[in-house]
């Protein structure tokens, strides 16, 4: 007979099987997501689009201002990447709730991948025009309408709901990392080897998405509600769009999501501005300065996914951080000191990651199952409404110069975010 310390592990309790997991997840502490494989996979696809994402930014705007001289057609491009959110966003909705979600996100990303080989052969032989960027813009985002709902969705899926904020925080964590690398590795190619070669090392990047999409295990045929096969598409359109409008936390969430992407991110738009005219750098300082925004991205990511599952102010952060967002673009709008400049994109990046990651977990831990393709098209718009602030922002430059543009987007986000805790008070009591 065993002594009682030596009995078998067969003979724990589920008190012990409890305690066991909790001491896993609080070992691994803020990466305690990571342990699901199939997350794994996912997020290590969201490292590698990201990377190249923020490298395309950068180098799409720098070619585009050196084309045309102009602050307007900058921010038209760079809204240009989100208005087919706007317009497709719904449908891709639909198309996550009612497809297998990996098979839609390869189809799309298949589709960008054949974008971005016809880009870099025009590079290459010298024929691309600056039409030609904004129809490669807008058909490529056009793919990603149809690949982001998708892989949102896919991630309750992947990983219980205890883990599910330190997954959307390590999602964001993954993007913002690379935030901090792809905008300074675009600048040091652009400005090195040219255009065809970063291009050309965007594209290699897709292919790495591809590769490790294949590896995320398809969600079970119960968790897309294939019963509902019955309903029309447009029975689905109107039904997630009323379950948002009927209930008040998530139509204040969704309200709450749209101000720090819309009117607060308008800044990156105008990054080659601020570079060139503000503080006479050439294309590296545009990586500088969306690098300094990811630092501080990265350093609120990891503070959001270090919480605790018992924390539960929530709510109160998020206003907070939404409010400190706007004063800081203020604050950079009125530098002229780069130094400085520097640290205050690290504090906007801060802030604002803070925003929309809690707002994000909110959302899905608030959103049925049945619904959150739907629901995260519907989060998604503020990609699609980006085009807003970008135009604005760059009509705004364009008449009055570029510190005006982000001091008005600003002083808009502390203001909105106010609004939103006064009149939405509930928004608040999130956890």
């Amino acid at each position: 007979m065993l002594p009682p310390a030596a009995q078998p592990a067969s003979s724990s309790t589920p008190v012990d099987a409890q305690t066991t997991r909790a001491v896993s997840r609080s070992r691994l502490g803020p990466i305690r997501a990571l342990r699901h494989r199939g997350y794994l996979w996912l997020w290590l696809g969201v490292l590698v689009y990201s990377g190249g994402q923020w490298m395309e930014q950068v180098a799409l705007g720098w070619i585009v201002y050196q084309l045309t001289d102009s602050p307007f057609l900058l921010g038209a491009l760079m809204g240009m990447r989100s208005l087919p959110f706007l317009v497709f966003g719904p449908l891709a909705g639909v198309a996550a709730d009612r497809m297998d979600r990996k098979r839609l996100m390869l189809m799309s990303q298949v589709a960008v991948v054949f974008l971005y080989v016809l880009l870099v052969a025009g590079l290459a032989i010298e024929a691309v025009q600056v039409w030609h960027l904004f129809a490669f813009t807008l058909v490529a985002s056009v793919a990603w309408a149809f690949n982001q709902p998708a892989r949102h969705s896919l991630i309750p899926d992947l990983v219980p709901r205890d883990d599910l904020v330190n997954a959307i925080a390590l999602q964001s964590l993954g993007h913002n990392i690379t935030r901090v690398l792809g905008p300074t590795a675009a600048g040091v190619l652009l400005a090195s080897v040219g255009a065809p070669w970063t291009f050309g090392i965007v594209t290699a990047t897709l292919f790495g998405v591809l590769v490790t999409t294949l590896f995320i295990p398809s969600p079970p045929p119960s968790a897309q509600a294939h019963s509902r096969a019955s309903l029309s598409i447009w029975q689905d359109l109107v039904g997630g769009a009323d379950l948002v409008r009927r209930d008040p936390m998530l139509l204040g969430l969704m309200l709450l999501s749209l101000i720090p992407i819309v009117v607060g991110m308008s800044y990156m738009s105008l990054a080659p501005v601020f570079a060139r005219d503000v503080f006479g750098l050439d294309s590296r300082g545009v990586g500088e300065l969306m690098a300094a925004s990811g630092v501080g991205a990265v350093v609120g990511t990891v503070g959001v996914a270090s919480l605790r599952e018992s924390f539960g102010a929530r709510g109160t952060v998020t206003l907070a951080s939404g409010v400190a967002l706007g004063i800081s673009l203020v604050a950079f709008a009125v530098s002229t000191w780069y130094p400085l400049s520097l640290a205050l994109m690290a504090l906007v990046g801060l802030f604002s990651m803070s925003s929309i990651v809690l707002t994000h977990a909110a959302i899905q831990m608030a959103a049925p199952r049945q619904y959150m393709g739907r629901v995260m098209s519907i989060f998604l718009l503020d990609r699609g409404l980006m085009p807003l602030g970008s135009f604005a922002a760059g009509a705004v430059a364009q008449a009055f110069g570029g510190p005006a543009a982000i001091t008005l987007m600003g002083g808009l986000c502390t203001g909105l975010i106010l609004l939103v805790a006064v009149k939405m008070p509930h928004v608040r009591s999130f956890r």
